[in-house]
């Protein structure tokens, strides 16, 4: 092998590892982009949703646990409504009774028909960490996790009342079926460039020997 196919080769084996990881880091990119996208798109609807919301009504439906007091129909349809509007397959609010420890639901955004409908004061056997930390005031958003359900992009908003006092958590989940489907098309872009490399390396690889006649 002359020394001119020697570095030839050696172009060519810099030239693949480098599409491989170029192509590698791109995919990652575009996962993060696609998360961060779909989560801010999740935390602007229950911003939205928190905004149209009063605490202290809804703080009286909490203490009653009664599903026939006037607000909860209230929180009930700003629910439903804010659901349908930004597209999010669920958002519900909680509430932890700090003398058990323990944390119910309040109200969620599906009609009373749904199977997966939630009814109030049901109580949540184990809260993510993501519920309690937002709670705690330490708000999380844009959570990109596969839960029993599917995979979702969900974030979380604290409730406070007229003192500030944080009280209750707003989630909100996006399925992340059309993020997944994102993915793979630019993982299917990729590759196609990745072939269409390699196919021209190759041509040159084969133009290169005929004309040195190796």
């Amino acid at each position: 092998m002359s020394a001119q196919s020697k570095r030839l080769y050696a172009i060519i084996i810099i030239t693949v590892f480098s599409i491989i990881i170029v192509t590698g880091l791109g995919n990652y990119r575009a996962k993060q982009l696609a998360v961060s996208l779909a989560g801010d798109r999740v935390t602007v609807a229950i911003s939205n949703t928190v905004k149209g919301l009063d605490p202290e009504k809804m703080k009286e439906v909490i203490k009653t646990v009664d599903e026939h007091h006037p607000y909860y129909a209230e929180i009930r349809k700003t629910l439903i409504d804010d659901r349908k509007e930004y597209g999010l397959k669920d958002i519900c609010i909680l509430y932890k009774d700090q003398t058990e420890g323990k944390w119910f639901y309040v109200a969620d955004g599906r009609e009373d028909g749904d199977p997966m409908h939630t009814p109030l004061g049901k109580i949540e056997k184990s809260a993510s960490a993501s519920v309690e930390n937002t709670l705690k005031g330490k708000t999380v958003q844009g959570e990109h996790h596969v839960t029993a359900g599917g995979t979702l992009v969900s974030s979380y908003q604290e409730i406070k009342d007229k003192n500030g006092k944080i009280f209750a958590v707003l989630a909100g989940d996006l399925d992340a079926g059309e993020l997944t489907q994102f993915l793979y098309l630019t993982g299917y872009v990729q590759i196609g460039i990745l072939a269409a490399a390699l196919s021209l390396i190759g041509i040159i690889v084969f133009w290169a020997k005929k004309k040195t006649g190796e």
